[in-house]
């Protein structure tokens, strides 16, 4: 007998807090399991500290148990590749029904046999307990908040020399820096800061610090990856800093720590020949997120943005980072994911639609999970009502580039404030999003004007809400 078993459990926090995986797959009577036929972003979570005395003993066998994702749960299809975890499964002599042990945290599942293959439902489980930021989730449930513009678009507004990005400190410096934007958090602070604080005069309520691309995978580059975790401390107290200055009762004012996608990719090869090379894997983007990730948290910052996702495994990695943070600290902070489909296939650059991206990251319990960069508004607005539609019970943000891309205009895209502001104004009026901001091309002139075009909007209500 060969009987595949997909078993879901509620989130990880039941289990040590180890991967927040949603459950796993078993082939009973096997010495391990055997990798599935993939949908290929569906890679394996690595586990730390699961021992055998953790769970009762079975009546069945010990296996290695490989990470199921979501989609498999909800029927939506695709398995994944394997990691082998210590874990109890038991399958009866009939191959009809299948039990998970009652050891710490697991509450039992109901089970229905499909042919071979049993399924369970997917349980959110509990809501994670924030220790920064635990103001946000009701701000939410009261307006849209307002997110910051572009970081990129601002610093190329002081046409900055290599001998500016350089100054004193890196003067001698073997390689050049001129555009290594996150260098600036510590040899022009002053300009980062103003930034921050002229988004804020507009009106946002969250900005996001400049580290977008301070990782030592970013930073090999520059060669500049000892320089990491300076950067990210720098940029976080720097943001904390100016929030702090704007912030009041009524209208608090928070860091978010920006993690952007690295420059490489996990899943796609970069040379066409050969289909299977990769130039990074899972473990060293994970270390690479970890570090930073740290380094933020520990300069201030109240949310974790893993934003601009292009590749849903590159997000896995950071999201697997933070969650080892946050159980390593005791810290544990919202997170916001936000993902970008690249063209008008309505898929984010690995392959996956907006539906199974959502799938495959909402085991890490975001505050709030939406779209950026890439499209202006305009083209977006199909891909946001799909992900508003089947993240019912999560917090919506969508952040857009001011249009495509023109090299004519002063800030090298389309759209001016008023235009980028009608068109988010709609996706508010439409119910469609809890917090707004902008992208590539967009200034402090139009997160104001995004701003008052929100404020008077209704902001979306959850499903758990509305039932």
């Amino acid at each position: 007998m060969k009987l595949r078993v997909k078993v879901a459990l509620k989130p990880v926090q039941y289990i040590d807090h180890i991967t927040k995986a949603l459950g796993f797959q078993r082939f009973a009577g096997l010495d391990r399991a055997l990798t599935a036929a993939a949908n290929q972003q569906h890679r394996p979570v690595f586990s730390t500290g699961l021992v055998h005395d953790k769970v009762t003993k079975l009546l069945g066998f010990w296996g290695e148990v490989g990470v199921l994702v979501p989609g498999d749960v909800d029927g939506t299809g695709g398995t994944t590749d394997i990691h082998g975890l210590d874990f109890h499964a038991d399958v009866d002599q009939q191959g009809i029904g299948v039990g998970l042990h009652k050891g710490p945290g697991f509450a039992g599942c109901q089970m229905a046999h499909r042919g071979s293959i049993v399924a369970v439902s997917y349980n959110r489980g509990m809501k994670p307990k924030y220790t920064r930021a635990q103001n946000l989730a009701d701000l939410l449930r009261q307006r849209i908040l307002v997110l910051d513009g572009a970081m990129g678009t601002m610093i190329q507004r002081f046409k900055l020399s290599e001998a500016q990005y350089r100054g004193q400190r890196f003067a001698d410096f073997h390689k050049d820096v001129q555009g290594n934007n996150e260098l600036l958090s510590l040899t022009r602070p002053d300009i980062i800061r103003d930034i921050h604080e002229g988004y804020l005069a507009a009106g946002a309520d969250l900005i996001e610090t400049n580290t977008f691309g301070a990782t030592t995978v970013a930073q090999d580059d520059y060669e500049m990856a000892h320089l990491v975790r300076e950067m990210n401390l720098a940029s976080a107290q720097l943001a904390r800093a100016a929030c702090d200055k704007f912030s009041t009762p009524d209208k608090p004012r928070f860091a978010c720590g920006a993690l952007g996608p690295t420059p490489r990719t996990a899943s796609i090869s970069p040379d066409v020949n050969d289909p299977g090379a990769r130039n990074i894997d899972f473990e060293q983007l994970r270390a690479a997120y970890c570090d930073q990730v740290q380094a933020l948290v520990e300069g201030g910052v109240d949310v974790i943005l893993v934003e601009t996702i292009f590749d849903t495994l590159n997000a896995k990695a950071a999201l697997f980072a933070i969650d080892e943070y946050f159980e390593q600290s005791g810290e544990c902070l919202p997170i916001i994911i936000s993902g970008t489909v690249t063209d008008a296939s309505g898929r984010i650059l690995s392959g996956q639609t907006v539906t199974a991206f959502w799938h495959s990251v909402r085991h890490a319990q975001p505050i709030a999970v939406g779209l950026n960069c890439a499209l202006g508004a305009a083209l977006m607005r199909p891909y946001l009502q799909e992900l508003a539609k089947v993240a019912g019970d999560t917090f919506i943000s969508c952040y857009p580039n001011a249009g495509l891309p023109n090299p004519m205009s002063d800030t090298g895209f389309d759209e001016t404030p008023d235009v980028t502001s009608r068109l988010v104004h709609e996706f508010a009026a439409e119910g469609l999003v809890n917090i707004v901001g902008g992208c590539c091309g967009t200034t402090p002139e139009h997160i104001g004007a995004i701003a008052k075009a929100v404020a008077k909007d209704p902001r979306r209500a959850l499903v758990e809400e509305s039932a």
